[in-house]
């Protein structure tokens, strides 16, 4: 959670305003989670048009190489990765070729 905390206004349409919980903590948990979900899906479409590698693309996402790979999966691509990736810990070289 972040230290400090602002208000702000959004509109949204009504069917989305109907949906979204009523607690202000909630609220916040709600956006943080939409917001990673976003930066993981535009890191990669950026990995989907070559514009880096995995590992760098899950550094703009803000999570783990580790976290990434399935992702990339979930979305439809096919990262070069063989078993041991998931399980044994990177080395920098491995790490670079994805």
């Amino acid at each position: 959670m972040f230290a400090q905390s602002t208000f702000i206004t959004l509109r949204v349409p009504l069917i989305v305003a109907d949906q979204l919980p009523t607690d202000p903590t909630t609220r916040t948990h709600l956006l943080e989670l939409g917001l990673r979900q976003w930066h993981v899906i535009e890191a990669l479409e950026e990995y989907r048009q070559g514009r880096g590698a995995l590992a760098y693309a899950a550094e703009q996402a803000g999570v783990s190489l580790r976290e990434i790979i399935p992702l990339a999966y979930a979305h439809g691509l096919t990262p070069p990765t063989d078993p041991e990736t998931l399980t044994h810990p990177l080395t920098l070289d491995q790490a670079a070729e994805l």
